[in-house]
């Protein structure tokens, strides 16, 4: 999938109509610029599977029509609160599509980015308090997570203007990736880029006392590694030449998830853009430490960037299947 924003052309909104969803169609709708096409979606819960997980459920055959005029009341709900939710966006001339799905939330918005072809998810989170970050949201961080497309996970603010973009780079195969991202992004809003890397000093808390003279040779080697650093940052802030936009660079020591937290704030940050990778040999399971920290720490919207690689644990369907007049066999899919 193109990971370009200018080339952005469909945008999926998950909604639960909680205020935190409507706070990212919002920052949808403002990333869309009129022109890439926004849907809004609704899961509503597969009647038959409930049905199917009770005690009783080899009763549940002779009430097949009733279940499903169950099934079709919860779609025509979910429209009708689509629409209210829509309805000020078309009144102001903007193009919104709406879509009810049927089954569990993140696993039916995978499912219909792999089969839409959707260019960027943005989602909601809990809210903004200390704790509520914490938790996120388990459909938000299942997608952060697992969705094959670029999640934006965004935080309520009072304006959607995207002015300031931090992207975190590690100088891995993914950085080059991160950084298009977010300087096409900073472009398309005029917003300023910022450029950070961090040294990790987390290794180095059990280094012992050294002597004088290894103090010295120790201070010169992590100048070396600095200018090292600052000379990679240099060259791809140079290889978006011309520059799109207005770039700072930046350097500094510490634990990547603090400096980024602690960065993001000094810059008021709007986005962090962010790129993930598998770990521990299963594809898409697990974004990146730092990643997920920064994910559930920081006040500013996360852009999570799949690499090219990325393989996504919730199968793609083959083909669409109805759930309204009869019962579907789900496959487990992994939490």
């Amino acid at each position: 999938m193109n990971t370009s924003v200018g080339t952005f052309r469909k945008i999926l909104v998950p909604t639960d109509f909680s205020p935190a969803a409507e706070a990212a169609l919002e920052q949808a709708v403002a990333l869309a610029h009129g022109e890439a096409e926004v849907t809004v979606a609704h899961v509503v819960k597969d009647i038959y599977t409930t049905m199917q997980l009770m005690a009783y459920a080899p009763a549940w055959g002779p009430m097949s029509e009733q279940l499903a005029e169950e099934q079709q009341a919860l779609r025509t709900r979910a429209h009708e609160e689509l629409q209210r939710v829509i309805a000020p966006y078309e009144a102001a001339g903007a193009r919104i599509r709406q879509e009810v799905l049927v089954g569990a939330p993140f696993v039916e918005i995978i499912h219909a980015v792999q089969l839409g072809g959707y260019d960027l998810v943005v989602t909601g989170t809990r809210g903004q308090t200390a704790v509520k970050r914490a938790l996120v949201g388990s459909t938000a961080t299942r997608l952060a997570r697992k969705c094959p497309c670029p999640v934006w996970i965004a935080r309520p603010r009072e304006n959607n203007q995207v002015r300031s973009v931090l992207v975190p780079l590690d100088f891995s195969d993914m950085s080059r990736k991160t950084l298009d991202l977010a300087a096409s992004l900073a472009s398309s809003t005029g917003a300023t880029l910022h450029l950070l890397h961090v040294y990790d000093t987390a290794d180095m808390y059990g280094v012992p006392v050294l002597p004088e003279d290894a103090k010295a040779e120790f201070a010169r080697y992590r100048r070396k590694v600095r200018r090292a650093a600052l000379d990679q940052l240099q060259q791809l802030s140079d290889a978006l030449s011309p520059q799109p936009c207005k770039t700072t660079l930046s350097l500094a020591p510490g634990i990547p998830w603090q400096v980024i937290r602690t960065t993001a704030r000094r810059v008021a940050a709007d986005v962090i853009v962010m790129g993930s990778v598998g770990r521990g040999g299963l594809p898409g399971l697990l974004i990146g430490n730092t990643a997920e920290k920064v994910l559930h720490a920081a006040e500013a919207s996360v852009l999570i960037v799949k690499p090219d690689s990325f393989e996504s644990p919730v199968p793609r369907p083959e083909k669409v299947v109805s759930k309204q007049s009869e019962p579907v066999e789900h496959e487990p899919v992994a939490s």
